[in-house]
């Protein structure tokens, strides 16, 4: 019986390390993306109902992305919009473009998921 016990708490530790193998944000830019998005739904929900759903959206958006990919795509994102020659590389550029059309795409779905109205 002992055994057997042994045996079964040996493969569980050995399950452990597949565990933390998911794309992980670290704590800092999930907490900036959660900040930044309570400011942008600001008089839309109470702070508990933005924190939690915002803490959602983040959970979603690093199913999909790395937290290279996600700093890179929200960046091109941001910027795009900057005029000239500023804002040209993330307009003018495929691969920024590609990845600011995922991220624009998974951030929708992300929304629509955790019931964050637009």
């Amino acid at each position: 019986m002992k055994k057997i016990s042994m045996s079964v708490l040996l493969a569980g530790l050995m399950a452990l390390p597949g565990l933390t193998v998911a794309n992980d944000f670290s704590t800092v830019v999930r907490v900036h993306y959660v900040q930044d998005c309570i400011a942008l739904n600001q008089g839309k929900m109470n702070i508990y109902e933005a924190t939690h759903k915002c803490s959602c959206v983040i959970d979603k958006l690093a199913d999909v992305f790395t937290q290279s990919q996600f700093e890179d795509a929200n960046a091109g994102f941001q910027f795009s919009n900057l005029p000239g020659d500023r804002g040209a590389m993330f307009r003018d550029d495929t691969d920024v473009k590609d990845g600011i059309t995922l991220f624009k795409e998974t951030h929708v779905a992300a929304y629509e998921s955790c019931r964050i109205r637009r």
